[in-house]
């Protein structure tokens, strides 16, 4: 893969084994689980169970406890059908988390589409930005890119209906090839406001815009992503698609469907997953670490890349 411009590289068809976020480097040959903490009221799988301060802080002291590398915090529902928030609410719900848990040391990660809501942040002690609509917004790509945090860049919510109706894409190529071309599009308009590669996580965008079958081509082709040389994030729990192929219409009860995805993902190359489920999910993890470790000791091949 070569990309031009400021962005000139070539790629070994390695997938990432580090990712620059906010000063820090991130050691991705341990895969990392960025768990979600969402202090909404409408979010598809757990809106409104951490919409208060005081059980969102009690929640995301859990995800920690139980093995999340990174708190992925936000106050805005990207579910089917679900309304934008003012940015003054999005700052109520989300800046005092971000500043009590970076303030005790914890790697944040803010969900959000808005560029105020970005600066408060990062102000405030986030490492990362995680912009479903792939810093698309107005002023959103100067402000991750003017920043040092990590950048989280995702495909699909043109197609998934959280942008005008006027910006969607009706690309029909296979959704593979529009995927990645979206994501190296991005990246690009990224890399040519300052962004550095490093900092650019990429995330297919599961369950966003997507088909059941094109939701699952994707996942089995996360090898081929992560061979772009970028930190490959999957976010796949509870999500609908998991549920068509179980009979499980209840994300909530979704844990053994999420697990299986992100070991998946990580057999083909991710190495971020975005989960609910933080404990289920790190066990999982470390079982297939140990298996890797098993698999080096003999010489044998290991993964999908």
């Amino acid at each position: 893969m070569t990309m031009t411009g400021q962005g000139n590289f070539k790629t070994d068809g390695a997938a990432a084994s580090f990712w620059q976020c906010a000063g820090r480097r991130l050691d991705l040959t341990r895969p990392l689980i960025m768990g979600i903490l969402n202090a909404t009221p409408d979010s598809f799988s757990d809106g409104g169970e951490h919409f208060e301060f005081s059980r969102a802080r009690d929640w995301g002291e859990k995800l920690l406890e139980d093995g999340a590398d990174i708190l992925d915090i936000g106050g805005e529902s990207t579910r089917p059908g679900s309304q934008r928030v003012p940015t003054v609410e999005e700052l109520r719900r989300v800046l005092a988390l971000v500043e009590y848990f970076a303030g005790r040391g914890a790697l944040v990660s803010v969900d959000t589409s808005s560029p105020e809501v970005m600066r408060e942040a990062l102000q405030a002690g986030a490492a990362i930005l995680n912009d479903v609509r792939a810093f698309e917004a107005p002023g959103a790509l100067e402000t991750a890119a003017g920043s040092e945090a990590g950048l989280v860049i995702m495909h699909g919510a043109r197609k998934a209906g959280l942008m005008p109706q006027a910006a969607v894409d009706h690309d029909e190529t296979p959704v593979v090839d529009r995927v990645e071309r979206y994501l190296l599009s991005r990246q690009q308009a990224l890399m040519d406001k300052g962004a550095a590669r490093e900092r650019i996580c990429w995330d297919p965008g599961f369950g966003f815009g997507k088909s059941v079958e094109e939701n699952f081509a994707l996942l089995a082709a996360s090898a081929r992503l992560a061979r772009s040389g970028q930190p490959l994030m999957a976010a796949i729990s509870r999500k609908s698609s998991l549920g068509a192929v179980t009979g499980i219409a209840e994300p909530a009860q979704r844990a053994t469907a999420s697990v299986a995805g992100a070991v998946i993902a990580l057999e083909r190359g991710a190495r971020i997953v975005r989960v609910h489920d933080v404990r289920q999910t790190r066990e999982a993890r470390d079982v297939w670490m140990a298996v890797q470790r098993a698999a080096r000791d003999r010489g044998e091949a290991i993964g999908a890349l």
